[in-house]
Formats: structure tokens, sequence, C-alpha cells
């Protein structure tokens, strides 16, 4: 029995621990996190008038302070004060959600009143999105190392106003290459067959100059005494072919009483590069990025032959019954060009 006796009192000691823990807060102005404590509380029915009252007293001071702030940061006209107007809008409103599931008699009391602020929220987060992107891009297009590590601060805040922004990957990715001393650039073939021997020289054949005015430097093969602070990979996945292919469409072409019979054709015949370009972190020592790609190389040529009276036939028909069938390019100079392209493709990313 007495361990029996013993439960009342290790409940009253919880009970204080925890009365005292929310006083504190309360006392040391951690307004929120009263709030983020209490309201649970209420909704489990443990809870008692002096929480209730320290809950009230928390969420209008709160909602007061966040109020005044955002009314001088109005007043002072500045374009950066925008993300924090609308964090604290946001706030206030978590505030008023938070507490909108309690009874109709707890809200009377704590005098609760739906708080409307979504159009000041829509209009805050626009102006805050403006703002932050535009810092990115400035901070961004310098290219130095110093501003793109300040660059991340405002991205981060992008992403917390909206992280749906459209910009906020292009950012993020510039922001880790204007960052990073020394990109090793290497290639990896996924792919289930060989390609021709110059396939990778093509992938990796860049110029000296054309990552410029970019801080970093770039390599193509590794040096052991050098630390490489980003590996760059492009990663051959897949490759899509199409056949060869001739399409025919016949057609009657007439001028007077002159008639001739005309047969477009189109040769056709594509490769498709498929794979992703990886942006390995190797002071994270993780993947920051994995970005798809695709670059097709396509072959395509369109001749006419015709039979009847050549003079009904139209400029365009005359100009394409000049041209003749051609031979179809092997897959492996296809191959080749598509390497190209995927070269173009690697630079523009490189020197966003």
């Amino acid at each position: 029995m007495k361990y029996v006796k013993f439960i009342p009192v290790l409940l009253l000691g919880f009970m204080a621990i925890s009365c005292n823990t929310t006083k504190k807060l309360y006392e040391n102005q951690e307004y929120d996190q009263v709030i983020q404590r209490v309201v649970p509380e209420i909704h489990s029915g443990k809870y008692n008038n002096n929480d209730v009252e320290m809950l009230a007293a928390s969420y209008h001071r709160a909602n007061q302070a966040d109020h005044l702030k955002i009314q001088a940061l109005k007043e002072s006209g500045k374009p950066e004060a925008w993300p924090e107007i609308y964090q604290r809008y946001c706030a206030m409103k978590g505030r008023n959600d938070a507490l909108k599931d309690l009874s109709p008699a707890l809200k009377k009391d704590m005098d609760y009143g739906k708080l409307h602020l979504d159009e000041e929220i829509i209009t805050s987060r626009n102006k805050a999105e403006s703002y932050l992107v535009a810092k990115c891009n400035v901070l961004l297009d310098s290219r130095t190392k110093e501003d793109a590590e300040e660059a991340e601060k405002y991205i981060a805040q992008l992403r917390r106003t909206n992280p749906e922004n459209s910009h906020i990957q292009d950012f993020r990715l510039k922001a880790l290459l204007h960052s990073s001393e020394n990109v090793l650039i290497q290639f990896e073939n996924e792919y289930k067959y060989l390609m021709p021997d110059e396939f990778e020289t093509e992938v990796r054949d860049f110029d000296a100059d054309e990552f410029a005015p970019s801080h970093a430097n770039f390599y193509l093969s590794e040096h052991r005494k050098v630390y490489y602070d980003l590996l760059v990979t492009a990663v051959l996945e897949d490759v899509v072919t199409t056949p060869e292919r001739t399409d025919a469409v016949t057609f009657k072409e007439t001028l007077g009483d002159k008639t001739a019979e005309v047969t477009d054709k189109s040769q056709s015949k594509s490769v498709t590069l498929k794979g992703h370009l990886r942006y390995y972190d190797v002071n994270l020592g993780r993947d920051r990025f994995s970005i798809p790609f695709e670059v097709t190389s396509s072959f395509k040529h369109d001749f006419s032959t015709v039979t009847g009276d050549r003079e009904a036939c139209s400029q365009e028909t005359l100009r394409k019954i000049n041209e003749k069938a051609v031979p179809f390019p092997t897959e492996d100079s296809m191959l080749i060009d598509a390497a190209k392209q995927l070269n173009d493709l690697i630079a523009n990313e490189l020197k966003k």
C-alpha cells in the first residue's frame, strides 16, 4: 500500500515541474513555446486556470509584438523588410490557428477572435519573394565565393517564404558552383553497350576559357596535389535510337489544264542520350544535385519526286525535286554528334 500512496506524490511533483516550466517560459517571454506547450495540455484535459491565463497572455502579447514590429518595418520603406514582415504575419496566423479548436467558452475567456490575414500574407509573401530573388541574382552574378556564400542565406529565406519558387534550384546550383574552388569534371558510362572510342573525348572536350569568368578551377583529370571540393559527373544511363525511316505523302498539283503527281519523301533517324548530371559535394560527402539530361542528334532530309507535267508544280516542289535521297548517317557518327551536344549542355550548366 505504501507504493500506492507514493504515486499521487509523484504526480503532484510532475505537475509542479510542468507548471514551473511553463511559468519560466512565460517569464522569459517565450510566448510561442508557452502556446505549443499549453494547447495540447488543454486538449488532453490536463490543465489549470494558471495555464489558461498564461496561454491567453502569451497569445495576445506575442501578436501585439508582431503587429507593432510589422508596422515599424512597413514604415521603414525598405524592401529588405518584407521577408520578416511575411514571417511575422505567418507567426500570427499560426498562433490563431493553434487556438481555433479550443472550446467556445475558453476562447471567450481568452478574448480570442479569428484573425483575417490571408490578404496580408499573400501581399507580403509576393513582395518578400521579389526582394529575395533580386538579392540572390545580384550576389550570384558577381561569381565570387564570398557573395555565393552570402547568397545561401537569402536562398534559405526564399525556401522558407515559398518552397515552390521556380528560381530556387537554379540559385542553389549557382551558389554551389561559385563557392567551389576546384571542380573535377567526370564521365561515367552506365549504359550496357560500348560507345565509340572518341565518345568520352567529345563529351569532355572543353576549351580552357570556356567557364570564364568563374573563379573556380575546372579539371578534366585528377591531380594528386589538388583538393577537389566538387565533383561533377555526367552519367550516361540510356541511349535511345530510332530506325532509319522514309515517309512518303502523295498529292496532286495543278496549274490550268496541267497536272502533276507529287510525292514528298522524308528521311529521318535519331539518337538520344539520357542520364543525369550529378554534383557531389566533397565537403558534405554526398550528392547535392542530380539533374536529368537528354540530348538528341537528329537526321532529317526532305526530297520529292514528280510524275506528270512539271509546269504544274509549285516553286517549293521544284526546289525539292532537285534534292535526292542521301545515305543515312551511321549510328556511331550520330553518337559522336550527340556527345558534342552533351558537351555543350555541361558547359552551359557549369558557367551559369
